[in-house]
């Protein structure tokens, strides 16, 4: 049995369903549909799983239920599982500011009123709270401010007070954690991996001087078993040793013990690699990005990707650009060369079939009417006339016709407006605005997190998106509107 032969049984006994009525309403013999009850065989078609439904008058409950037991039957729970993973992250990606926390009241230590040691017993979670607070304020207004934890990123208080700080810009963060090296969900069935990059892009989000290190290990061996305090944060002089789920530890005062602490996590970080490499989207470092972000000088690597809007960059180019371009910037020659070169490229991999991008309607729509696209600051070139705009579309609609372009459908046609994720052989990267307003491009590192969105990008449900005749209907739409300046 499979769970869904397993759930497709139960339906049947309990709706009172007679199989071979079941078999002849979906064109089916007998012995075809008692294998698939048997699970072993699914539904040949759609066609059939929707007639199937149909039959047994399911609810609305049951049949996503049964659809959802089909596609875990089809690919295996874990895969099933890390694809809704990844699908629920891109639908939450962060668009606004995190809470600010840094007034949050607590009550006078006890222990540190009455006993100014080197060393106190931390007994609660609201405990280790209360000096984590006061360990992280304290050094957020130091010149030279540093923190450094080797702790995994489920320690929400300590996430949600770090994106809330107003933080000196010299405060560096640095944090070491563990990638695990197998599948392992959440009791909700999310992937725990995709569950802590949720709990940190908020220190991103707020323009943080935050460093991420990993390493590979199985989690749950690593924190969850007998092992005394394996987490630790430290600032410039003060620690904190504590357990895995936060209830017990010892905040450390002692500057010898500190150093040597320090020095402890310094060790462990020169063992570990960096998970990502953030860069601000500048003029004064537009080489940088620009190299990171497109394949300048070969085209052997696709490139697929995810955003509000259509990529536009491969129809900024020849006159277009020139005529768009802001050439008050400082070197703007060499960023104007490198931005040229660039969008060919994309261009290229059009032409050879190595480029695929997901976007949305309103995300085109927007640039309809605003002449920009948040691909590009705005400080790199003038708003497009509505000439110009219609030249772009219809090259976005010949990419419609071709399937290279596609316009996402429920749950994905709302993307979060501030999401821009590309993959290209097997780097990716992530563009977005933070809380400040800077343009950062987070390229991506660790290999496994690249991996797992190009799975969900390259098998994303065909019901997800719309067809090439659809598409194509949405932008002649758009371009007749502007034609007609009803937009």
């Amino acid at each position: 049995m499979s769970v869904f032969s397993d759930t497709l049984t139960r339906y049947i006994e309990h709706k009172n369903i007679k199989v071979f009525s079941l078999a002849k309403y979906c064109n089916l013999d007998r012995s075809t549909m008692y294998k698939i009850l048997n699970g072993k065989r699914n539904p040949p078609s759609s066609e059939v799983f929707e007639k199937m439904t149909q039959f047994m008058h399911l609810t609305p409950i049951e049949y996503n239920f049964l659809k959802e037991t089909l596609e875990i039957t089809q690919v295996g729970p874990d895969t099933y599982y890390t694809r809704k993973s990844v699908e629920n992250f891109i639908c939450q990606f962060p668009d606004q500011p995190a809470t600010d926390i840094t007034g949050s009241s607590f009550s006078p230590d006890p222990v540190s009123e009455q006993c100014q040691t080197d060393c106190i017993s931390l007994v609660s979670q609201q405990h280790i709270d209360y000096y984590v607070h006061q360990m992280i304020l304290s050094e957020s207004v130091h010149a030279d401010g540093k923190i450094a934890m080797f702790i995994q990123p489920d320690y929400k208080f300590l996430f949600s007070l770090l994106a809330s700080l107003h933080a000196s810009a010299s405060l560096k963060i640095d944090h070491i954690f563990c990638v695990g090296t197998e599948y392992a969900f959440t009791k909700d069935h999310q992937l725990i991996n995709l569950k802590y990059l949720r709990e940190i892009f908020p220190l991103y989000m707020a323009g943080l001087n935050y460093s991420l290190w990993y390493y590979y290990d199985r989690i749950q061996s690593h924190y969850y078993n007998f092992n005394l305090f394996p987490c630790m944060i430290l600032t410039s002089d003060a620690a904190i040793l504590c357990s895995s789920d936060y209830q017990n530890g010892i905040f450390i005062k002692s500057p010898d013990v500190v150093q040597l602490l320090w020095n402890q996590f310094i060790s462990y970080k020169e063992q570990c690699s960096l998970f990502f490499r953030p860069a601000p989207l500048t003029p004064e470092n537009h080489k940088a990005v620009i190299d990171s972000m497109f394949d300048t000088f070969y085209d052997q690597n696709d490139l697929i990707g995810i955003q509000p809007e259509p990529c536009l960059t491969p129809f900024f180019t020849g006159n277009l650009l020139h005529e768009i371009f802001n050439y008050d910037l400082p070197q703007a020659d060499a960023i104007l060369a490198a931005a040229e070169q660039a969008f060919q490229m994309n261009m290229v991999k059009i032409q050879n079939e190595q480029f695929l991008i997901y976007s949305t309607r309103e995300g085109l729509l927007q640039f309809a009417k605003t002449g920009l696209t948040d691909e590009i600051p705005e400080i790199f070139y003038h708003p497009l006339t509505v000439e110009q705009r219609i030249e772009i579309l219809n090259g976005v609609r010949q990419c419609c016709e071709t399937g290279v372009y596609r316009f996402l459908q429920k749950p994905l046609n709302h993307l979060p407006h501030n999401l821009h994720f590309c993959i290209r052989g097997t780097m990716g990267s992530m563009v977005f605005r933070n809380n400040t307003g800077q343009i950062i491009v987070l390229n991506i590192e660790e290999t496994c997190l690249v991996s797992i969105f190009r799975d969900y990008l390259e098998h994303m449900n065909p019901a997800s998106y719309c067809s090439t005749e659809k598409a194509t209907e949405l932008v002649d739409q758009i371009i007749n509107d502007l034609q007609n300046n009803r937009i």
